[in-house]
């Protein structure tokens, strides 16, 4: 189980660089396929559960579907600045926080 959450872990900690090359793609890919290897783990302990804590078997999650759209879009676009919000918040703080 702690190979999955590590993997998922280095997965979104390595999406949310600033400059992306074709090394850090691959250890991008490479975090997503250990936590897929790894996550019948979760299931299989139990540790995945729902309302009235009943346990899930199932990996039905949305967010999970996205993230294996991650790699392909950025090699087609580059860095996946969606998934940042710091551009948006710069702006924030500029313009609404401080106005002058």
């Amino acid at each position: 189980m702690v190979a999955a959450v590590r993997a998922l872990m280095e997965f979104r900690y390595l999406v949310q660089s600033p400059h992306i090359d074709d090394d850090n793609i691959k250890r991008i890919s490479r975090a997503l396929d250990e936590f897929h290897a790894n996550k019948h783990t979760i299931t299989a302990g139990g540790f995945r559960r729902g309302a009235k804590n009943k346990v899930i078997d199932n990996w039905y999650i949305p967010k999970l579907e996205l993230m294996q759209s991650i790699v392909p879009s950025i090699c087609n676009t580059g860095v996946a600045m969606q998934w940042t919000a710091d551009t948006t918040e710069h702006a924030h703080i500029t313009e609404i926080k401080d106005p002058t």
